[in-house]
Order: C-alpha cells, then structure tokens, then sequence
C-alpha cells in the first residue's frame, strides 16, 4: 500500500531490497526501514524516531513494549520520538484496550467516513468503492459484523472461554499471603517464552493466577530462568510445569538451568483446555488484572469455523500464538488430577518390653 498509494508521488525516493524492500531514503537524508516483529532485533535493534505497527491488534503486548524500548527518544534526531499503531477492532479484552482503560496509551476512533477513499466529503457521500466494500462488511456475521462494520470490540465467534466473565473472573491484584501454595506453568518453547504463577486459596479453594512472565524466544534458556527464578525469589513454588509431549529437551533444558520443570500429567490439548473451562465455569480460578497477556488472549482464544457448514470444529484459529494460554493449560492439567486416595490406619505398635 504504501509504494503504490503513497510512493507514485514520490519518485525522489530510493528503494533499496528489490521487490521485497528493506528501507526506503528520501533526498533530505530520511530513512523509512521496513521490519518484522517474528524478529524484532533484527531492524529494532537501535532507537528510531518514529515506529508504526500496522494492524497492532496482531502484535502482542509485549512486542508493544519491546518496540516503546526503542522510541524513547535518547538517540533520536526529531525533537520527539513516537509508537504509533493502527488497528481493527478485536476482543472486548484485548490489550489495547487495558492499556488505553488505564492512560497509558492515546486512542484515536476512526469510523469509515474518515476514510476518503470510502466517503466523498465534498459531496457528503459514498464513493463507489465505498459503497462496495461496506456492502461486503455489511454482509457479514457474528463479531465479524461488530467489530468490522460498526467497529465495535467484541469477543470472537466460538470463543472458547465463553462462560469468562470479565466482572468475575478479572480481580484487582494484590499481595499473595505467604501460606498459600504456589505453582508456576511454563510454556518453554515457541515464539514467545511465557511463564503464569498461581497461588491457591485455601478459605475458598480459588486458584488466582497472580503474575505472568512473556519474554522473546530469542533469549537463551538460561537467561530465562534466570530472570523467571529473580521474579519468584522468596516465594516457596510447589511445582514447575510446563510444555508438551514433543518437548522433552525443552524441559530438559530448563532442569539445566535451574528449574525442575515437569510434564503435565495429562497432555490431550482439548482435555487440558477442558479442565480450565470446568474451572471457570465454578468460579474456582481468577485472573489478577497484571496479566495482561493473558487476558488478551482469553479474548481471542477461539474455534476454527468450517467454511462450508459454518460449524465450528477442534481446531484452534491461530494456535502457535497462545504461548500464556498454553502455560495456563498446562499447570491446570497438573492442579487439576485425579489424586490417589489412600487410607492410613494407626496400630498401636508394641516397643520395648513395657
């Protein structure tokens, strides 16, 4: 869009990379670099003055602050340095939203007749491929509907933790008393390095996820563990879980490096997921309002729709994704097993010749 919109009226500028470009140079010395964030170091890895995400409902919020680490403004040239994004509407509990519910970041609404290629200002009305394309968003369904036509942020068709209720489930956080157990769920490979603690209430026999840890894979296991053990320091943790069936080196590694993390005991994805919806559904499991992660994916965890029939099926749309969920599924598969029952009986036992 931008060298087919933006650049025919520039034919000053210098492309450099060919049909995939890598930046682009403007007469008067500026430099517009293009990068991904699957690998934010490779053309983050200095201060810039300005960087714009497109479509951040995609990013993380931790490639947000990834990228804030780098518009501070300490090597910047402009008098200002800026992260600016833009955005289609997703879950009612995606991050943008928190952030922008407590300042921390400027939200702008747009609506589709601030678009000039959609809406004729001069003459108040609908240019052709306005008409066109609202005709197609005005067709659709469910929160496709919502959130691309009235621009509304709602939860995803065949969400899978439907019964979450933001008013329940979502607590304010607070300090964990030093009685109650503790237990941390690992997903230790993927694209993104994700940790959740929980700590059991034993008046209400509540679990409360109470801080999470959401770091690149890019960093090496040992720093990982180095940095999640500094954030658990004084805190007794019952048991380290984490990863699935094929991870075995990955678990293998982290007892390297300092923590024991184990197998879930149950490994089936749909009956681990099955065992945190149970919990939700009983209001025994809370989620402390500093998880932001895993909030936002809550709110966009959902069931893949088949095209043809419209129902929805047990695949999972964008699962690689989920790296906070998937920790959650994991630890909750271990606090949640079948225990073995046994019965002690106490025989008075003679000692001595008494």
């Amino acid at each position: 869009s931008f060298e087919r919109d933006i650049l025919k009226y520039a034919p000053y500028v210098e492309v450099y990379g060919g049909k995939s470009p890598l930046w682009f140079d403007y007469p008067h010395g500026s430099r517009i670099w293009l990068g991904g964030l699957d690998k934010p170091g490779k053309t983050l890895s200095s201060e810039r003055d300005i960087i714009l995400v497109n479509q951040a409902e995609e990013a993380t919020l931790t490639d947000w602050e990834f990228l804030t680490r780098c518009t501070t403004g300490r090597g910047a040239v402009m008098p200002y340095a800026q992260l600016i994004g833009d955005c289609n509407p997703a879950s009612n509990m995606h991050w943008i939203l928190s952030r922008k519910n407590e300042g921390k970041l400027t939200f702008f609404e747009a609506v589709h007749r601030d678009n000039p290629q959609l809406w004729d200002h001069d003459k108040q009305e609908w240019t052709a491929d306005g008409s066109h394309r609202l005709e197609r968003l005005r067709n659709l369904t469910g929160s496709r509907y919502q959130r691309l036509y009235l621009g509304l942020w709602a939860p995803p068709e065949g969400a899978i933790y439907d019964v979450f209720d933001e008013a329940r489930h979502k607590v304010r956080a607070f300090p964990i008393p030093i009685h109650w157990p503790r237990f941390v769920g690992v997903d230790p490979f993927g694209a993104q390095i994700a940790a959740l603690w929980i700590a059991f209430d034993p008046t209400n026999t509540v679990l409360n996820v109470y801080r999470e840890y959401v770091q690149p894979f890019g960093v090496t296991t040992p720093d990982h563990v180095k940095e999640i053990l500094s954030i658990s320091k004084n805190e007794m943790i019952q048991a380290w879980v984490g990863g699935g069936p094929s991870e075995r080196q990955a678990r293998a590694d982290w007892y390297g490096a300092g923590i024991p993390l184990q197998a879930p005991p149950i490994t089936e994805v749909w009956s681990q997921i099955d065992r945190v919806y149970n919990l939700l559904k009983e209001f025994r499991l809370v989620i402390h309002d500093n998880c932001v992660n895993l909030l936002s994916e809550i709110g966009s965890y959902a069931r893949k729709q088949n095209k043809a029939t419209g129902e929805f099926t047990n695949s999972i749309v964008n699962k690689d994704s989920f790296h906070s969920l998937d920790a959650l599924r994991y630890i909750i598969a271990f606090l949640s097993q079948p225990m073995e029952q046994r019965e002690v009986i106490n025989k008075a036992v003679r000692i001595g010749t008494w």
